[in-house]
């Protein structure tokens, strides 16, 4: 066997394997005898078929199937020993550059082509300078905070005229464009959130209504999209797309939240007994829990933001042609050249990504470990059954997550996430870190537009 590298560029090269009878000539002795045994032909003896019947007439595919497993034990053994950092798998050249005789075996020559790795260059230090985007948790925020607590743990009430921040018991009612009750038109019960309302001047007409009052709405300004508005009209999706007639709105009932004391009842409530026992100190606990719960949204929007720049920074060069055609005939779904073209984009970006990624990892000698893994994971499922009230003894928690990670999918997910998570870690650590303070709605665009 002869193996010869021909390296086209720095990102493509091919590898010519020229074989001769003695490379496979044991292999294909051995498949025939062992198809010989379990050879089942009208005439025959199961495993009596004469060997030059067997050869005659399988031999040829047998050959095949051996020349192609020593070819791949050949490819692969050569690019480990050699080192070649490689993308995707070897894919054979055109067949008419194979250089054999299949109905007289004797020396053969294929010819593969390989995506080569590139070079990465890459120095995480104090030169490199990324932003990271905080939340600033200023007094109008905690106040906002403060507020909606108060109102969660508050109580309902019915006042008799209708508020800015009130909740309307209403029947909707479909109108003709004189004005006039639609006959067979959209009627339902249903409840107005005032506080909800975007359009100021439709918030304005609902404020100071009482039980019995009627106004005239349009009604898709009443919600935020038309989902909620057909559920808000108990009707279909596509009717509210043809949705034009006004509709009469009238009041059923007033309902009102009355925010919760600032008392010591509350505080335990909200933060276990005895734990905060003034508004000063709940005003520092929910500063410090604001921060707490917007800081994983910063370290999320960090991680998406330095992707991006990292990747363009480093400005890797892939071999294209070679990885669209891998994709094309490797995909387990059929795929047209036309949808490769389609999505390439997107998933060299992944890969240039991936190939950064390794390289922080292998250079700087990183490691997930198992109690990384299982830390993470039950540190998870601690916060979900806490949304629901539950708090999970140790001995529960680990049984889920052994159960969750003995999925190798949802193991994986999390390896991937804990391996990027320290990437990220060591970044923020290495470089230059640019704190950048924003307003609350600013953040949330910035988090939806990056």
């Amino acid at each position: 066997m002869n193996i010869v590298q021909n390296n086209i560029d720095a990102l493509n090269a091919e590898i010519t394997i020229k074989l001769e009878p003695a490379d496979y000539k044991e292999r294909f002795e051995n498949a025939l005898k062992k198809y010989r045994k379990n050879a089942q032909m009208p005439g025959f003896r199961p495993g009596h078929v004469p060997a030059s019947l067997i050869k005659q007439r399988f031999g040829k595919s047998l050959l095949a199937e051996e020349i192609n497993n020593v070819l791949q034990d050949s490819i692969y053994k050569y690019i480990n020993e050699n080192k070649i950092n490689v993308l995707g798998n070897p894919l054979p050249k055109d067949s008419s550059e194979e250089v054999g005789d299949w109905d007289n075996p004797g020396d053969f020559q294929f010819t593969y082509e390989l995506g080569m790795a590139p070079e990465i260059s890459l120095n995480l230090d104090k030169s490199m300078t990324f932003d990271y985007f905080v939340v600033d948790v200023d007094a109008e925020l905690i106040n906002k905070q403060m507020k909606d607590l108060r109102r969660r743990y508050g109580k309902l009430s019915s006042p008799e005229v209708s508020g800015a921040e009130d909740m309307l018991m209403v029947d909707l009612v479909e109108l003709n464009a004189d004005g006039t009750a639609k006959e067979g038109g959209i009627f339902s019960k249903t409840t107005v959130s005032i506080e909800f309302i975007k359009d100021d001047a439709v918030k304005a007409k609902l404020i100071g209504l009482k039980i019995g009052d009627k106004v005239t709405v349009n009604p898709l300004i009443l919600s935020s999209n038309h989902e909620d508005l057909a559920r808000m009209l108990n009707t279909t999706h596509e009717a509210i797309h043809g949705l034009t007639a006004d509709f009469e709105l009238i009041v059923n009932e007033v309902r009102s939240m009355e925010p919760a004391e600032l008392n010591q009842e509350l505080f335990d409530k909200l933060f276990g007994e005895g734990t905060v026992t003034s508004e000063e100190q709940m005003s520092e606990r929910v500063k410090t829990d604001l921060q707490k719960m917007f800081s994983r949204d910063s370290d999320w929007l960090f991680k998406r933001t330095f992707v991006k720049e990292i990747v363009e920074r480093t400005n890797i060069q892939l071999p294209d042609a070679f990885l669209k055609r891998w994709i094309v005939m490797t995909n387990e779904k059929p795929v047209t050249v036309d949808m490769v073209e389609a999505e390439y984009d997107s998933y060299a970006g992944g890969l240039r990504w991936q190939l950064i990624e390794n390289k922080i990892i292998r250079e700087n000698e990183i490691k997930v470990t198992m109690e990384d893994a299982m830390s993470h994971v039950k540190s998870l499922l601690a916060e979900r059954y806490a949304q629901y009230g539950m708090n999970l003894e140790e001995a529960q928690l680990e049984d889920l997550a052994k159960k969750t990670l003995g999925n190798r999918e949802e193991a994986q997910n999390v390896y991937d996430y804990l391996y990027e998570d320290k990437v990220v870690e060591l970044v923020k650590n290495n470089c230059t870190i640019n704190e950048i303070k924003m307003k609350y709605d600013d953040f949330v665009h910035k988090v939806q537009h990056s």
